[in-house]
């Protein structure tokens, strides 16, 4: 790539790509609610946005007396943001993109582009069952301090998984990096080769250290504890949260496959060691 398809590419990442996706965790922190301080800053400075932010985009009719269509639907809908993750893990999908469709620096920022699709995908088309199980945030707050509330408290108990950003370089993770990678490797960076380890942690080693001596997959432990731990929690919150867990049941196997072949017996015995996300304390707890 030359230099002016390089920032055309950055642009693209900054403005559709990992920046955006990010959305789905605060719309989750505020209890599936597209947090007023978004709205209103998208209203003020960005109206063009304003049909994006404006969810949900529909609401289902045959769905409004049914609780369970309404969870079904749903999960339809995780199964979609899901699948395209666990899709684009794949090697072969990565091959064939990156050999007739994109430039192989363009990867990662085509997949972070991915997720805002079907983060949005999720968020705008996601019908809300209304049905709260708890809120003990004071009756005196108004939406907009009961969702601050919610969102500090949120970004305090997920701030140790982002040690995992910055253990593996959050400009690499985001798929910045890539874009100006000079290298004329004409491979895929997702190959069973040096470059998928590279491109995929950031580092040419495996990291066990810190939070990886826990649990393998500490930004989920994090991401999860802060979904289930709120002070407010309704069923639609609660109904991410299972689906998310059950996906990840499949998503972390396929994951784990990959970096078996970019580590090799060194991660099967990190495997035998470590457990995937509950910390071996949970475990111990559990013994006892």
């Amino acid at each position: 790539m030359n230099s002016i398809s390089r920032v055309i590419w950055l642009l693209v990442n900054l403005f559709f790509g990992a920046p955006l996706s990010t959305t789905l965790f605060v719309w989750v922190a505020c209890d599936l609610q597209m947090p007023l301080l978004i709205t209103n800053f998208i209203s003020t400075y960005l109206p063009i946005c304003n049909v994006l932010f404006d969810v949900p985009y529909v609401y289902i009719n045959q769905f409004s007396s049914s609780v369970t269509a309404k969870l079904l639907f749903n999960a339809c809908l995780f199964a979609i943001f899901g699948f395209v993750h666990t899709l684009f893990a794949q090697e072969f999908i990565q091959v064939i993109l990156s050999r007739y469709l994109f430039p192989k620096q363009t990867l990662r920022t085509i997949f972070c582009i991915l997720v805002s699709i079907t983060t949005f995908i999720l968020i705008g088309f996601w019908q809300h069952t209304h049905i709260q199980l708890w809120n003990w945030l004071p009756s005196t707050m108004n939406m907009y301090e009961q969702q601050r509330v919610l969102l500090i408290l949120f970004s305090i108990i997920i701030s140790p998984g982002l040690y995992v950003l910055m253990k593996f370089n959050i400009i690499n993770f985001c798929g910045i990096k890539q874009l100006f990678d000079m290298s004329e490797n004409n491979r895929c960076p997702y190959s069973s080769s040096i470059k998928i380890e590279e491109r995929t942690t950031g580092n040419q080693t495996l990291v066990t250290s810190g939070l990886f001596r826990l649990c393998r997959h500490p930004l989920y432990l994090f991401t999860i504890l802060a979904w289930a731990i709120t002070p407010t929690m309704s069923l639609d919150r609660l109904a991410l949260l299972i689906y998310t867990c059950l996906y990840l049941l499949i998503g972390i196997p396929v994951e784990e496959r990959k970096l078996i072949g970019i580590f090799g017996n060194a991660y099967i015995n990190y495997q035998r060691h470590i457990p995937a996300i509950l910390p071996f304390f949970i475990k111990k707890i559990k013994q006892i």
